[in-house]
C-alpha cells in the first residue's frame, strides 16, 4: 500500500473505512460551500456517491485522493491529493480539510506531499493544476504555498460554476519543493 509521512502527517489512499469521516466533513456548511456543486452539504446519499467515485479514481486512473492523519492522535485531517475525472482541464491537487483542522497549514503540507509524488509517478506531466472558485480564498492562499500561481485560464463545471485554474509548472515546482 502507498503510504508516506510528512513532518505532521500520515498520507494514505483514500479507503472505505474513511467514509464517515468524509461525511462527517462535507456536512459542515462551510466545508461544502467550495467543495459541492450547489455550495451547501450534501446528504448522506449524495456523499456517499461522491465519495464511491473518489474510490473509483484509484481503480481508473491509478491515482486519486489520499486520506490525511495527523501524527500523533491518528486523527483524520481530510482528502488530499491527485484528482482527474473525465473532462477535466488537467491533472489536479485538490484539498478537503475537516474544518476542525483549518488553520494548522495541513492542507499545503499534504498537498506538497502528495504534488512529489504525483511529479514522481507521472515524469512527463508538464504542470499540475487546482480549480479554485474565484471567492474561495482559504484555497487561494492553500495555492500560493504549494507553489501555484493563478492563470488567465477557467474551466466551466457543469456548465454553471466557473473555477480559475491555478497551475504550477514542473520544473519550477521541483526546484523549489525538492
Amino acid at each position: 500500500m502507498i503510504a508516506f509521512l510528512t513532518d505532521r502527517l500520515t498520507l494514505r489512499p483514500l479507503a472505505p473505512e474513511d467514509f464517515e469521516h468524509h461525511a462527517e466533513m462535507m456536512a459542515a456548511p462551510e466545508v461544502a460551500q467550495f467543495l459541492s456543486l450547489d455550495h451547501k452539504p450534501p446528504s448522506r446519499e449524495n456523499a456517499w456517491r461522491a465519495f464511491a467515485a473518489m474510490l473509483g479514481h484509484w481503480s481508473i486512473r491509478g491515482f486519486g485522493f489520499f486520506s490525511v492523519f495527523e501524527q500523533g492522535t491518528n486523527e483524520w485531517v481530510g482528502r488530499v491529493g491527485p484528482w482527474m475525472p473525465e473532462g477535466w482541464p488537467g491533472l489536479e491537487c485538490g484539498w478537503g480539510i475537516s474544518q476542525a483542522h483549518w488553520g494548522k497549514g495541513y492542507a499545503a503540507e499534504a498537498a506538497i506531499a502528495a504534488t512529489k509524488w504525483v511529479f514522481e509517478q507521472k515524469p512527463n506531466l508538464p504542470r499540475i493544476i487546482s480549480l479554485i472558485d474565484p471567492a474561495n480564498r482559504n484555497s487561494q492562499r492553500v495555492a500560493e504555498k504549494i507553489g501555484e500561481t493563478r492563470t488567465t485560464e477557467t474551466f466551466v463545471l457543469e456548465q454553471s460554476i466557473k473555477l480559475d485554474i491555478w497551475a504550477a509548472e514542473r520544473e519550477d515546482w521541483l526546484r523549489r519543493f525538492s
